[in-house]
């Protein structure tokens, strides 16, 4: 029986400490933020847990519903900006998705770093790094797609100017991404 317990403790353990994938690419070991509060986008579709100290704003049409936050008590160059929305429309990862990607990034002046494809919260996602130069900084961009249903699907990015941390603060986006609670 003592042995029965402690087996299934040790699985407990083990599975809850396994990180997502997302995390995994990055290799990861940022725990989620504290003293949080949870923020719901304009038409209540999905929900973050953003810090408490953070600016967060909120823009709505009628295709999408997306939310803007970010650490304005610290220099740029030491904390990251996060967009996420939930949109309507239909979306496939397919080599069409990778042109407009790629054609995007190029008007942009960014060059992909690193990409991959994922499962985000049991969905199908892709996920990209890019690097420029953005406002006469050093800019990296992580951008996550994850497909929710055949005619929606979430979308966030995280803007990460300079060149200090720039991993962790990659991680910490992540962190925050990962409290998503999708309410649909």
């Amino acid at each position: 029986m003592k042995s029965t317990l402690f087996t299934i403790l040790i699985l407990t353990i083990i599975s809850c400490s396994k990180q997502s994938e997302l995390r995994e690419a990055f290799n990861c070991n940022v725990d989620p933020p504290e003293n949080t509060v949870a923020v719901y986008d304009f038409n209540k579709n999905f929900k973050l847990n953003i810090p408490n100290n953070w600016k967060t704003e909120l823009y709505y049409d009628k295709y999408q519903s997306e939310m803007f936050t970010a650490d304005t008590t610290k220099q740029l160059t030491s904390t990251f900006i996060l967009d996420a929305s939930f949109n309507l429309g239909a979306l496939n990862f397919d080599e069409d998705f990778q042109k407009k990607t790629d054609s995007i990034l190029t008007a942009k002046n960014l060059q992909k770093v690193n990409s991959g494809n994922v499962s985000f919260q049991s969905k199908p996602a892709i996920w990209y790094l890019a690097k420029g130069e953005k406002n006469s900084f050093n800019y990296h961009q992580l951008n996550l797609t994850v497909q929710l249903s055949e005619n929606t699907y979430f979308n966030a990015y995280s803007e990460i100017y300079g060149d200090a941390h720039v991993e962790i603060r990659i991680c910490e986006a992540i962190a925050i991404l990962e409290t998503i609670e999708f309410l649909q």
